[in-house]
């Protein structure tokens, strides 16, 4: 009988965070053919940076970094050295819609003005186009037409957010204005 092993299997998400975050991993762990490290892990922060991967069953841990190497979500580099595993641009596109699921507005105090945001996503940017109407929808931004949306709230920092995790930063437009048609029905539906 096996005895009971703590190490967890790894998530996409997980790996994403770690890496993004800074945190280092010997790219040996990946490709075997590379020379082990016999270097030692000689500072502090390398140290508990090699405890984070700790927590993960190694076999597993290989397999989701080598899937994530052929999706080139992650690339191998040289620093100081060492062969390491970093996270790549792709893999940094991925990751920022990882946090778009916690992405709020603020709800608080209306400022008086309405945020009117407007894009024409080209067509094959498809899947983004549909990621961003979603996030609209979630953060309770009404729909006025096709591809206008309207909020009273505070949303630039989320606009750009959005930009950024869907790449379509020149086909968004955000519009900040003081009056607006039919502002009393608007008014009340966000109970502003």
């Amino acid at each position: 009988m096996r005895p009971h092993s703590t190490k967890i299997d790894p998530k996409v998400k997980e790996i994403l965070i770690l890496l993004g975050a800074g945190t280092f991993l010997a790219a040996s762990i990946i490709m075997p053919n590379l020379p082990m490290v016999i270097k030692p892990f000689l500072d502090e922060k390398r140290m508990r940076e090699k405890n984070e991967w700790k927590k993960f069953n190694t076999w597993r841990l290989k397999q989701v970094l080598k899937r994530l190497h052929q999706q080139k979500l992650v690339e191998v580099i040289e620093r100081e050295g060492l062969s390491i595993v970093k996270i790549s641009d792709k893999g940094k596109k991925k990751l920022l819609k990882f946090n778009l699921e916690k992405m709020q507005l603020n709800h608080k105090k209306w400022d008086g003005k309405w945020r009117i945001i407007i894009y024409d996503i080209f067509t094959s940017k498809r899947q983004e186009a549909e990621l961003f109407r979603r996030t609209l929808k979630r953060l309770k931004f009404l729909k006025l037409q096709r591809s206008v949306y309207l909020t009273p709230f505070k949303c630039h920092d989320e606009i750009e957010y959005l930009r950024q995790a869907c790449n379509i930063g020149k086909e968004v437009l955000i519009l900040t204005v003081s009056g607006i048609e039919n502002e009393t029905a608007y008014r009340e539906y966000f109970g502003v």
